[in-house]
């Protein structure tokens, strides 16, 4: 049987392959650049994976490519980009699918603002702005300073404002007239100050299992680029029954019942404040820290549900071994990627750091102030996700980059 995937995230493949493989299915990527895919399709057989090049926007096609399919038996939908098309199309075939409905609530940042704040799991509700000057002053002035401006379906940290005086509201205001949206609005909040956590989780039929919370660090305020992953931080137990509760509660909020979701939130001094909801596993390689800290593949999650069945994950005794950490590179100027100096020089520092490419030589690389810019991750383990943290920004620091100016 088949098991296709409509994109990916960028890593991760080889862990689903895994997975597939357990469950006895074979792996199908649709895909509109398998370039994304590089680093891993470099390491995985055509035995292991295929691959087919199709627009991945075009709904009908993929359609088409999955009536070509005999033994279809599930579709992996692990992007935020292509949560709907995913429902659609499994819906189409009568696959297992969180359904439209909810694929739309968590596609709209502000329905999941206004549906956590009634159930009393969010102290404010959100604004939908439209994307104009005066639109985003009056929504700004009527919630106050500080106030976040975001796009309704952004993802990888672009379009988002954040707005501390009138100078950061007039920057927004000219600048969201030429942003390029993915959602059909904008969203006007509060901003929650405190550190970023993510909390990893596994659910089905009203059930949640928190596996664990990573760290997110970021640049100052405001560009708020993030910098740093971390998993799992220790907190205290009972602090941690209390987020597995409170998590429960806004994935049943926002309707997600089945599968493992990436839930991001502020640690404010009056509780958590969710920053946004995900109804897929972790990006960058936090997939990778998470399997390896829990010594379980957390990939068969997502393969149990896909096939619609009670993902054993909830059910596995878990003992965390290594900490992880990963650092993002980002170039100091834009331009274009020649490649890098540094990474033979890894093996020299504690941690066993791995690099992990993002970007390839002669990639353009234009926007730094959010994920866009990011070329390369180093991943490093630690007996605490601190320790290993800290192995990995020093690894990281050895690494820089050969750019060629721009034109």
């Amino acid at each position: 049987m088949t098991i296709v995937l409509l994109e990916a995230l960028t890593f991760g493949l080889a862990r689903l392959r895994d997975a597939a493989a357990e469950a006895g299915h074979r792996l199908c990527l649709l895909t509109g650049n398998r370039s994304v895919y590089g680093y891993e399709l470099a390491r995985l057989g055509p035995r292991d994976l295929e691959v087919v090049d199709v627009d991945t926007t075009d709904v009908p096609a993929c359609a088409a490519v999955l009536d070509r399919i005999p033994d279809l038996a599930g579709l992996v939908n692990s992007t935020d980009t292509w949560m709907l098309p995913g429902a659609e199309l499994a819906g189409r075939f009568g696959l297992a699918t969180l359904g439209l409905d909810v694929a739309r609530t968590l596609r709209d940042k502000a329905e999941v603002r206004t549906l956590l704040h009634r159930a009393g799991l969010s102290r404010a509700g959100a604004t939908r702005v439209e994307p104009t000057a005066e639109a985003v002053t009056e929504a700004v002035a009527a919630i106050g300073v500080p106030a976040i401006v975001k796009d309704s379906a952004g993802t990888s940290s672009r379009s988002v404002w954040l707005i501390r005086d009138d100078a950061e509201l007039d920057r927004a205001a000219r600048e969201v007239k030429e942003a390029t949206l993915m959602g059909a609005h904008l969203v006007a909040e509060p901003y929650f100050p405190g550190p970023v956590y993510s909390a990893e989780t596994v659910s089905w039929e009203g059930r949640t299992r928190l596996l664990g919370v990573a760290v997110h660090l970021h640049t100052p305020e405001p560009v708020r680029r993030e910098e740093a992953v971390a998993f799992p931080v220790a907190f205290p137990q009972p602090e941690l029954d209390r987020l597995e509760t409170w998590i429960g509660e806004v994935l049943g909020a926002v309707g997600f019942s089945a599968g493992v979701a990436h839930t991001e939130f502020a640690h404010t001094p009056d509780g958590p404040e969710v920053v946004e909801v995900n109804g897929r596993i972790a990006g960058a390689v936090i997939g990778e820290m998470m399997s390896r800290s829990l010594r379980e593949n957390v990939y068969t999650a997502v393969i149990d549900a896909a096939l619609g069945r009670r993902p054993r994950l909830l059910d596995a005794p878990l003992t965390v071994g290594r900490g992880y950490g990963m650092a993002f590179l980002h170039p100091p100027a834009p331009g274009r990627l020649a490649g890098w100096r540094g990474p033979e020089r890894l093996p020299l520092f504690p941690g066993s750091p791995e690099f992990f490419p993002t970007a390839q030589a002669g990639d353009l690389i234009v926007h730094l102030a959010d994920q866009r810019g990011c070329t390369a991750l180093v991943m490093a383990e630690g007996t605490t996700a601190e320790l290993g943290l800290h192995h990995a920004l020093a690894a990281a620091g050895a690494v820089t980059h050969d750019m060629r100016p721009l034109d």
